[in-house]
């Protein structure tokens, strides 16, 4: 992990996952992380509460590995006889300072522990790992098995092997990043200290980034149009039932703030759906429901997973087009009908995003990145003034990934929408309560009505509200 690690999207997820396993910890035994590394943190009878080293780095498999060892340790601190053995006992279990040696095993055999290690683990959303699961084999791919198969699996693991395979990427790029990345995790997996030692001083900042399309509410309302053929005559051979399908699809992505897959996912269109818990959330299509909240499950109608697992997500509406639901169909629900003609858990994985690049290409769109649709609703939200916690959980990620780099999407013309279309912040409550008063003295017989209005906005009993408007 590069130095400036800090500003990297991965590193929001390690601090959630991070929040996740310090609570695992026995009593007793606390983890602490600091300069890329965990320490297990705790006391001994002739010692006073201190940390140290437990050979784990700051990463999810050293997170897993650190609750195991702080278990192990509270464990022998419950049985301690002897203080000197105990530090004996620290140093061969814990630190595995012996056992940080090479044991000649050859590239293949190391990438098969990786692998096994990957498939018994669970994944980011705490389900377990399917091997026929497209989602989970392209997982596996981008995380590791990609920067694997330059890799001469006959021959033993050596640093010379690793860095002639770093000469298929260019420094400075994710890929440069995520290969040394996946090149440590083999070589922690068997045990070769000398050479993840020397692997600590490559640099793996990140300097070169791909430019990230955006695109404003009005363009893609003037795409979309046109794209119907409103104003225009299409092609005599355009399908207009696939392409109203498919900019449902692209609509949905920018009411809700969705990633490609998410839109197949969504179980509430026609149905009402009912949560593990037991809630009802009303079918989108239910003229009756006004709040039009969606149930993203955790698979699409392809069988794949996304990326986040199953979630609520709310319509994000800029104050500019109060009736977008409305201008854009959304609670007329009509999912395109591909589907993949083979079954290569790859291709499956990857087939809705890949179809929509097609559909955004041959329909002549101003963007190609099915994401720009996506961050095109959060710049919806942000001038909606929904607070950025709510979008972010919306989204399904986290507030600080939110405000830092989706905010890397914001064009010249999106940046004026939001300066000059957004919401006022509404005044607080206490303020809003005197200035109500003083209309209720000068108009009575509207108490009753200021009230229910104030109960509205505010979310607060009505009867409440009516009692303090004295």
């Amino acid at each position: 992990m590069s130095k400036d690690y800090k500003h990297e999207i991965g590193y929001e997820s390690l601090l959630k996952d991070w929040d996740v396993y310090k609570k695992q910890a026995p009593r007793g035994v606390t983890l602490v992380k600091g300069s890329g590394s965990i320490y297990l943190q705790f006391k001994t009878p002739n010692t006073s509460r201190s940390k140290y080293k437990c050979g784990c780095t700051f990463s999810i498999d050293g997170m897993i590995d650190a609750v195991r060892k702080a278990s192990r340790v509270a464990e022998a601190l419950r049985s301690i006889s002897s203080e000197v053995e105990f530090w004996e006992w620290y140093d061969k279990e814990i630190k595995q300072e012996s056992q940080l040696v090479d044991d000649r095993l050859t590239f293949g055999e190391a990438i098969a522990k990786v692998e096994d290690d990957f498939w018994n683990r669970p994944s980011r959303t705490k389900r377990k790992r399917d091997r026929e699961n497209p989602s989970d084999i392209n997982s596996w791919d981008k995380t590791y098995g990609t920067f694997y198969r330059h890799l001469p699996t006959e021959k033993a693991v050596s640093l010379a092997e690793i860095q002639k395979g770093l000469l298929n990427y260019t420094k400075g790029s994710r890929t440069y990043k995520y290969y040394i990345s996946a090149i440590k995790k083999l070589c922690r997996t068997s045990k070769q200290k000398g050479i993840l030692e020397s692997l600590e001083d490559v640099d793996t900042s990140q300097t070169i980034f791909a430019d990230l399309q955006t695109i404003g509410l009005d363009e893609f309302l003037t795409w979309r149009s046109r794209t119907l053929g409103e104003g225009n005559s299409l092609h005599k051979n355009a399908d207009l039932e696939v392409r109203k399908a498919w900019l449902w699809v692209f609509s949905t992505q920018v009411v809700y703030a969705l990633r490609i897959s998410e839109v197949f996912a969504i179980k509430n269109l026609t149905e009402p759906y009912r949560t593990k818990d037991g809630v009802i959330i009303p079918a989108l299509n239910d003229p009756n429901n006004t709040n039009n909240l969606i149930y993203i499950g955790e698979k699409t109608n392809l069988g794949t997973t996304v990326k986040t697992g199953s979630r609520i997500a709310r319509p994000q509406i800029p104050p500019k087009y109060p009736d977008l639901i409305e201008r854009l169909e959304i609670k007329n629900p009509i999912l395109p009908d591909n589907q993949p003609k083979g079954n290569n858990p790859r291709s499956r994985r990857n087939f809705h995003c890949a179809t929509a690049r097609r559909k955004l290409v041959s329909w002549d769109a101003p963007f190609t990145q099915t994401h720009a649709d996506r961050h095109l609703g959060n710049i919806n939200g942000m001038q909606a003034g929904i607070p950025l916690e709510i979008r972010a959980q919306s989204m399904g990620h986290t507030p600080a990934m939110n405000d830092s780099v989706y905010k890397k999407r914001q064009s010249t013309q999106t940046t004026l929408d939001l300066y000059n279309n957004s919401n006022q912040n509404a005044i607080d409550f206490v303020s809003a309560l005197a200035e109500c008063k003083k209309l209720v003295k000068t108009y009575p017989e509207h108490k009753d009505y200021t009230a229910q209005l104030l109960s509205i906005i505010y979310q607060k009993k009505h009867s409440e509200i009516s009692n303090l408007l004295v």
